[in-house]
Formats: structure tokens, sequence, C-alpha cells
């Protein structure tokens, strides 16, 4: 089948608790997805967004579905660029392969459960593949807003809440920890696997009954292809004389569509990413070499030593020396790819 071809980034966590778990995002913004299970691609976490740096779930996307259903308070979240706002007792359920980060509502935390699984585990055959699988992952819908009031939406819930009653209710310690992973034993009876494969499928089942698949449109998938592309451009260059130009050029776009395609997926211009991106190189440099700023600067594709200094003391409110010098500084005020 073709879908079971096609994951190529994928991590099993063996132990029963994770603690401080990073989420690992390439330079194309994939996510190296986490897994629960050793041989099924599912997997099934808890965690707190103040988790993350600036409370805030940097852009990613990965060729799984996400469904995500906050326990407590607001979450906001950015999916192909357009903005949805998750409440307590709501899901949501984002689409494979779209770009998505996330946010706090306002200042409070908020806790969450998240499943997650690849399309192949749907696939138990290629007619089911070609006529429920390929046709809903490759159409316009990007997320499903899922709501009480809806009898699908809430059947879509019902299953995922005997999914966590299954999962987290038996894991979870009394002291929430700032984000935990409940994980199945590699050498637990395989009825488990099966009824966790049953409950993803009836979510899929609700899905297919009530989405009417179409073509996605060429110009949605050419701009997320082109994003994609300028990315890698810059992590790749970065440390080149870097134009608007060049970085459009490799996302064959114009300097316009550029600059609109930042703002509508990540919030943020292709200038100020690189510029973004750069500091983080030069952190590391700062920290794991005795290159002197200047050095560090050219390496980092600054035009020279005082505005890089002058770049940095706006983003940290320190100079790269006074860092250097005090290196445990936390990075989270520079944070690409957020919103």
């Amino acid at each position: 089948m073709i879908l079971q071809r096609t994951i190529t980034k994928r991590k099993v966590i063996s132990v029963e608790l994770r603690h401080s778990y990073e989420l690992e995002v390439n330079s194309d913004c994939s996510e190296t997805v986490r897994y629960s299970y050793t041989d099924i691609p599912i997997g099934f976490f808890s965690g707190r967004f103040s988790a993350y740096p600036n409370a805030s779930v940097p852009t990613h996307w990965h060729e799984d579905i996400e469904l995500i259903v906050p326990n407590e308070r607001e979450a906001v979240y950015n999916i192909n660029g357009k903005l949805v706002t998750v409440r307590s007792g709501e899901g949501l359920l984002i689409n494979s392969r779209r770009l998505h980060s996330a946010r706090l509502k306002d200042i409070r935390d908020c806790c969450y459960n998240l499943l997650i699984f690849h399309p192949m585990i749907l696939c138990i055959s290629e007619d089911i593949e070609k006529n429920a699988v390929q046709p809903i992952i490759n159409s316009t819908f990007d997320y499903i807003l899922l709501q009480k009031g809806t009898t699908w939406h809430e059947n879509i819930l019902h299953w995922f809440s005997i999914i966590r009653k299954r999962h987290i209710d038996k894991a979870m310690p009394k002291a929430f920890a700032p984000i935990e992973y409940s994980v199945l034993k590699d050498n637990q009876d395989n009825s488990e696997k099966c009824a966790m494969i049953g409950l993803v499928n009836l979510i899929w089942s609700e899905i297919t009954e009530n989405i009417r698949p179409d073509e996605k449109p060429h110009t949605e998938c050419s701009q997320l292809t082109s994003m994609k592309a300028m990315i890698d451009f810059i992590e790749k260059h970065y440390s080149e004389k870097l134009t608007l130009n060049r970085i459009a050029i490799a996302g064959h776009v114009s300097k316009r569509t550029c600059g609109n395609l930042f703002e509508r997926y990540i919030f943020i211009s292709p200038m100020k990413y690189l510029n973004e991106f750069r500091l983080k190189q030069s952190i590391t440099l700062l920290k794991n070499t005795n290159m002197t700023i200047t050095e560090i600067a050219f390496a980092c594709g600054f035009s020279g030593a005082s505005y890089y200094a002058e770049t940095f003391r706006r983003a940290l409110d320190k100079s790269p020396s006074e860092y250097r010098a005090f290196p445990d500084e936390p990075e989270e005020k520079i944070s690409p790819i957020t919103f």
C-alpha cells in the first residue's frame, strides 16, 4: 500500500512515563512523531502548554491525523493560516500534512490529551485506502472543531474518552507533571492493541460518513510546498547573504507572495524568521565553542559584529558576551515558527 511506505520519521516511547518532552521539529517543519507502541503507529499522550517555550507549540506538520482535547481552559490553534479556538469539552481533529501551531488563549495554562495515528493504520485493504482514506486526507478540509450538539462530533469525543480511560486513568500519577506520556508496556496483551485500533477506526468511520471528500486545490498544495521549500532553504543557507528575493526564488514565488505566505502560515516575516534562526545558531556557538563574537557573527550570516550584538540585545536584553558569561539564561524569547 502507498501509505505503508510513507512513515519516515517515527519514534516509540518505550518507558511507562516520559517527562520534559520536547517536540522534535525538523528543518522542513516536519515533526519526528512519537508513538505509544513498537509495532502500530498510534500514540496517546497528555501534557500542558506551559511545558513549551512561551507556552506555544511551534509550527509543525506530520502525515498523521491528530486529535486534541483540552481538559480545561482554552487554546488557540493556527492550522494552515486559519485560527480556531478550542475550549474545554471540545475537540480538534487536524488532517494529515497540515501546518499547525498553538498557543494559550490567555495567561492561564491549559492541560490536554492528544491522540495521533498514521493513516496506514486505517488501510486494511487497497480498496479502503483508495476510497475511504486517500480522498479524505487529500481533501480540502484542514480540521474539524468537534462540539457538543452535533451527533457525530459527540460520537468521536465519546470514542476518544474511552481511549483516554484505557490509558490516562491507569497511568497518570496524582501529581500532574509539566508534560507526561501514558504508554503501554511492550509486553501487554495484544487485545489492548486490537481495541485501540478498533477505536481509531470508529473515529475514522464517523469522518468518512460525514466529510465529503474532494480534490485539494492545487493552489493550497503548492503554497505549502513553497513554504516548506523556503524554510528549508533558509535553514540550509542562513550563513550566506540572503535576500528576500533569494528566499522567494527557493519557493518559486514572487517576493510579495513569499512575504504573504510567511505571514499567513507562521505569522512572521521571512527576514524576521531568518534573523531568529541565525540567533539560535549563534547561541549554540556561544555555548559550545571558543569562537570570537566576530567569528560567530559572520558564521551565522550577520553582516558584522556590531549588527549581530545589536540584534542579539534586542532579542535577549543582553549582549552576546554577557550571554556567554551566563549561558544558562533561557532562550524562550527567541521562538521561530510560533505565533
